[in-house]
């Protein structure tokens, strides 16, 4: 069955436009000012998206469903949290996969695939690189026959085992650049976090210490070693979840240095700050980096309307308050807050408010941007006729508030509750399948699929 999309305002990356798009099937087959219904099959769907803004779906290029184990194990699986997203008009995701002991790359993989098996829209993985050893050059050709095309390297959490030593770059960052596959950078300095946890060693820290012992030159001094072994080996960076102006000035001096860079912001760095780590559910709001200051956020507000950051993602991880307060030390708090759901009334809200310009930006930074950054462009991130129909109707003038009894998360609370909003996705279309309509999930589980990668376009300069 066709689906007919009458008198929305297209979103494409340079220009709005009133037109109507048709689907059949899976593709966006037509795009015209008027399509009349009575050339089209007569069980042809019809929508009025009348003062709708047409999105391509977006993409949330930063989740971590299902992770951990037992008790530990996140609130949302891949099933409740592509459900959450969904809502907001999220139609592709990106998580990860470990580096598994007593496997290869290609079998962790494999292995966190089948666990997304029950996940409701499309998805992919970026691969965790932990350790080096003298197969990983092939283990890397296979990770990108089948589709996987960016690693990730941890600059901390050398307790946690996904520390990747800074003294072993020298020998990936060549590989991943003759390969062409992207290098992802968690930007904390472990040195600087460890000197300064050493001077309370021998205290409880509550949830605002987080801010205290994981400072932004921490950020800032990763970003920048980074950055010099970049511009050593010639190899491109993404860096995520960039959450402070001293990790936005390093990015900065980099970029002078010739680096090619693409950054990824979220919602919390952008619109929260480390006070709400002060309050008696301080927990609920930890995550790592931590929350920072006011000026912080200014900061990343400004670089993303003036194209400094790239990507807005969500950084995704759900505990349930409960779960978090069973800790009183900062440090063994579960780290990550749920919010695939809410990104993109955040961002229509805070940094569109109505704007022609605003309103293009959003659909390249939450949509064409990281399907370029990561090889999924033009199937996935674009409105043009022969590609998936990932589709969102965007309604500019849907008020409300956000509350914890409003998401879908399985956390069962929003980072954001209180906060108004003026913007909202009021349908997600997955590959021509309406999966959200009228505030109701009538997707099916499993429905999404595992997406093979191209290079990302800093390799290709799309």
């Amino acid at each position: 069955m066709g689906l007919l999309i009458q008198n929305g305002m297209l979103v494409f990356p340079d220009k709005l436009e009133n037109s109507d798009l048709y689907v059949d099937g899976e593709k966006i087959r037509l795009i015209e000012s008027i399509i009349p219904i009575s050339e089209l099959p007569t069980d042809t769907d019809v929508i009025n998206a009348a003062g709708l803004f047409v999105f391509p779906g977006f993409i949330d290029a930063h989740t971590h469903y299902g992770l951990g184990e037992g008790e530990e194990r996140t609130a949302d699986g891949f099933y409740e949290g592509s459900c959450a997203a969904a809502f907001g008009g999220i139609t592709t995701f990106i998580d990860f996969s470990d580096q598994i002991p007593g496997m290869n790359l290609k079998e962790s993989a494999m292995k966190r695939i089948g666990e997304a098996e029950d996940s409701v829209i499309d998805y992919t993985l970026h691969q965790g690189i932990y350790r080096m050893h003298d197969n990983l050059s092939a283990e890397l050709d296979n990770l990108k026959q089948m589709g996987i095309s960016t690693v990730k390297l941890f600059t901390t959490y050398r307790d946690f085992g996904v520390y990747f030593n800074p003294e072993d770059w020298s020998r990936l960052f060549p590989l991943c650049r003759d390969k062409h596959i992207m290098i992802s950078i968690h930007a904390e300095d472990d040195e600087l976090i460890s000197e300064i946890e050493s001077s309370y060693s021998d205290r409880v820290l509550p949830p605002w210490m987080h801010a205290v012992i994981r400072p932004p030159e921490a950020e800032a001094n990763a970003i920048l070693k980074a950055g010099e072994a970049a511009e050593d080996y010639d190899v491109p960076l993404y860096i995520v979840h960039l959450s402070s102006k001293a990790g936005l000035d390093a990015v900065r001096i980099i970029r002078n240095t010739g680096v090619r860079v693409i950054v990824e912001t979220t919602p919390h760095y952008l619109f929260l700050t480390e006070e709400k780590l002060k309050g008696d559910d301080g927990a609920k709001y930890l995550m790592t980096p931590p929350l920072r200051k006011v000026e912080d956020n200014a900061a990343l507000q400004k670089a993303l309307k003036t194209g400094e950051i790239d990507v807005v993602a969500t950084d995704h991880c759900s505990y349930t308050p409960a779960h978090k307060s069973r800790f009183a030390d900062c440090r063994e708090i579960p780290a990550g807050i749920p919010g695939s759901e809410e990104i993109s009334m955040l961002v229509y809200t805070n940094l569109v408010r109505g704007e022609k310009s605003g309103i293009i930006d959003m659909g390249n930074i939450l949509s064409r941007n990281p399907a370029e950054a990561f090889g999924l462009f033009p199937e996935k991130g674009s409105l043009i006729p022969g590609t998936d129909a990932d589709i969102v109707l965007f309604s500019g003038n849907e008020n409300g508030v956000i509350s914890d009894k409003n998401i879908h998360s399985n956390s069962g609370y929003s980072p954001y509750n209180g906060v108004s909003y003026t913007g909202k996705t009021v349908m997600t279309i997955l590959r021509g399948e309406v999966i959200v309509r009228d505030g109701q999930f009538i997707g099916k589980k499993s429905q999404g699929r595992f997406l093979k990668c191209s290079e990302s376009s800093i390799y290709t300069g799309l």
